[in-house]
């Protein structure tokens, strides 16, 4: 007990001499160049989704407000697929119904309280839907720039089999395991989604996740398993700064015995797949100073962002033991 004692004094006393040593530093991070920022969408059988904002500087608020305030309005906005244009329509949440609020927040991946916050408005079209094997065009013109993208909607791969396994020596918790069969041509991209669709006991009729969710390390690519058939397995992923507590307890990222999970694996385009890894390390690194830095790749020509088509094949399983 002395000696454990001891190397605690020690240790304190090392920590502030060190901090008696150092010396307060004043960076001037100068201001990026602003540019246009796309996230877009589309998925088979949904209109496409285009979120158009400006990109922020290191020292911009990240709040409700701040985001609201990158949001660029009155852009022209056109999808050109097999030789028919299609000019997408602005539209904010504010002018929205409750129904159509409820299907905005489905086709957008958010809640509704998270597209409510900031009154979110996004560029689309009901005019056309998004088609397997089929290239689309973006172009954008907004505030004197024009910028430009393309995207594929690759073939749907279907899972061959799906289950949930316990992990380790919990009771209950576990992840959910598949295994696919890769197409035996090059170049196949993957990124997995699932969401949580029974309820908490104390919220009948309302689905413990409001959307379908990426866990991290979402993304995949075939150079490991091209025309192979393989294994995998996937932790729950979890809204950012999630209030529940299945997601500040032993139980966050973990499902459990009792859920059903509806899972959404999706075929995406190699360069969709490098900017969700990016992101993702991003994200995980959660700007570690030990961690290499790296920049998101882009498929936009003029600008930052992502113009990403879908194939996604669904399917639903319920956690048992």
């Amino acid at each position: 007990m002395k000696n454990v004692l001891k190397y605690l004094f020690s240790l304190v006393l090392f920590s502030a001499l060190l901090a008696s040593c150092t010396k307060e530093v004043f960076i001037d991070i100068p201001e990026g160049e602003q540019k246009l920022v796309v996230e877009g969408f589309i998925i088979t059988n949904s209109p496409p989704v285009i979120f158009l904002s400006k990109s922020q500087s290191f020292n911009d608020p990240i709040d409700p407000e701040g985001l609201a305030n990158t949001f660029v309005s009155g852009a022209s906005v056109e999808v050109h697929v097999e030789g028919d244009t299609y000019e997408l329509e602005e539209l904010c949440v504010s002018t929205l119904s409750p129904t159509e609020l409820e299907l905005a927040a489905e086709l957008l991946g958010l809640s509704v309280e998270e597209i409510q916050a900031i009154d979110l408005c996004v560029y689309t079209s009901l005019d056309f839907f998004g088609e397997e094997g089929k290239t689309y065009d973006l172009t954008i013109n907004a505030e004197g720039e024009s910028i430009s993208s393309r995207t594929k909607i690759d073939y749907a791969v279907p899972l061959d089999s799906l289950w949930f396994e316990i992990w380790g020596d919990t009771d209950s918790l576990g992840f959910i395991w598949g295994i696919l069969t890769d197409p035996d041509t090059a170049g196949n991209n993957y990124r997995w989604y699932s969401q949580r669709i029974n309820a908490y006991p104390n919220e009948p009729g309302v689905p413990k996740d409001s959307r379908y969710i990426p866990p991290s390390n979402s993304v995949s690519e075939d150079s490991f398993f091209d025309g192979l058939q393989f294994e995998f397995g996937y932790n729950r992923g979890q809204e950012f700064n999630s209030n529940k507590v299945d997601d500040n307890n032993d139980e966050s990222f973990f499902f459990k015995v009792g859920d059903t999970i509806a899972v959404r694996p999706v075929s995406i385009r190699f360069d969709a797949y490098r900017f969700y890894r990016g992101l993702e390390e991003q994200v995980t690194t959660n700007g570690s100073p030990f961690s290499l830095p790296e920049n998101i790749e882009s498929n936009i020509e003029g600008g930052l962002g992502i113009w990403a088509g879908f194939g996604p094949t669904y399917d639903t399983i319920i956690c048992t033991p």
